[in-house]
């Protein structure tokens, strides 16, 4: 009869194992250990052969890739977590591998069974992207690093080309799924077909692209958004005076706008009482631009920031040196922001719950990965809050 071992470490030299072989008379049983999971056992049943000896019946990607109906090379690529598989298939061969009692050692790979990757934009203020940080960091946490590796690609601008650079970063790694926050444009509309085409399955987070391959969005609904920020203006101003409508690229936030947009004219404003400029996000550019615009425009009461840099509008309004109050509404409870807002700079902010779009969507996609299991939904929208000064 043939010995079998438990394997242990040693803890003087973790690299290394020690090995007791032991006898259990009469057992068809081949008991191994891991060497970083501790004593585990994994059970081979040998099978009689026509001479009356026992045969091994451990299991080989030939034999699994038989009682799975699929080739040899799927098999492959599914013990060794590489991507370009079929979700339910590769569900589908875990099972059957694991049923067999096959099982990948960690010391032979070191790469967990999933890998999703996360694509993290370039924010000109540093809360958004620690918001989104701290999403990632929860889902990590829940999910366990020997289960699901989280491969984040922190971007240094909004290009078309560092988006396809990063993404493309992530497939070289085995991502079988990406979380994206990018831009509503033909490019990366494309961008997500060719994704789907691979059997790469994408989700969107805090900016979505509807007319794509992408599986589901979740953020805020920002035409809702829009059109509650169209109320809030209009209760400020008492409905009278014109408004300037500051976004950053309409490519990220247009929803807001045509939700604020589209407020307004059914309270009776005409397209000529309100106007919109893009200033990117950034400070100077925002600043200068609000500051002639408020100078040259007298009949302007009221400011929309649908999306930052609230501060530069905020000291363009203080450069201009104008006698008359301008309302001001801005997005998200920022650190700014809710100075701002305490010191009466600010009418009002509606808040979104910005850590746990990039959390539920890591979330989804793991389901669908993992477990087989869809979004019931191709959007899923987090809850909106309107801060008064009194709230803070």
């Amino acid at each position: 009869m043939r010995p079998f071992s438990f394997v242990e470490r040693d803890k003087r030299t973790p690299e290394r194992v020690k090995c007791f072989p032991c006898l259990v008379p009469k057992s068809g049983l081949c008991y191994t250990g891991d060497i970083r999971d501790g004593l585990e056992a994994v059970v081979h049943r040998p099978r009689q052969t026509g001479d009356g000896q026992m045969k091994s019946n451990k299991p080989t990607i030939r034999s699994i890739a038989a009682a799975a109906g699929v080739s040899r090379g799927t098999v492959d690529r599914v013990i060794n977590n590489r991507a370009h598989v079929n979700p339910a298939v590769r569900a589908r061969v875990q099972r059957i591998a694991r049923e067999m009692g096959y099982r990948i050692a960690p010391s032979e790979s070191d790469s967990p069974a999933l890998r999703i990757g996360v694509i993290v934009p370039q924010w000109e203020l540093p809360y958004f992207t620690e918001q989104t940080r701290r999403g990632i960091s929860q889902a990590a946490r829940l999910l366990g690093t020997h289960e699901v590796r989280l491969v984040v690609e922190e971007l240094r601008s909004r290009s078309n080309e560092e988006y396809i650079k990063r993404c493309e970063a992530l497939l070289e790694q085995g991502v079988r799924g990406l979380v994206i926050n990018a831009p509503d444009n033909v490019v990366m509309q494309a961008e997500l077909a060719r994704f789907q085409d691979a059997g790469i399955p994408v989700m969107t987070y805090n900016s979505d692209i509807p007319q794509s391959a992408r599986l589901c969005f979740v953020g805020q609904n920002q035409i809702q958004c829009g059109r509650i920020a169209g109320g809030l203006m209009h209760m400020a101003m008492a409905g009278q005076g014109n408004i300037l409508i500051v976004t950053g690229n309409m490519e990220f936030h247009r929803r807001r706008v045509d939700g604020f947009c589209s407020r307004l004219g059914e309270l009776g404003y005409t397209s000529d009482r309100f106007e919109i400029v893009e200033c990117y996000e950034r400070y100077d550019l925002t600043h200068d631009t609000v500051m002639r615009y408020v100078r040259s425009h007298p009949t302007v009461t009221g400011i929309y920031m649908s999306t930052e840099n609230v501060l530069g509008c905020l000291d363009g309004i203080t450069q201009a040196h104008v006698r008359r109050h301008i309302h001001v509404i801005a997005n998200d409870l920022t650190p700014t922001n809710r100075k701002m807002l305490r010191g009466g700079r600010l009418d009002f902010v509606l808040e979104q719950e910005f850590s746990a779009q990039v959390y539920e969507a890591i979330m989804m996609l793991y389901d669908l990965l993992m477990h087989d299991r869809k979004p019931r939904t191709s959007v899923k929208y987090v809850s909106t809050t309107v801060i008064t000064p009194e709230m803070v």
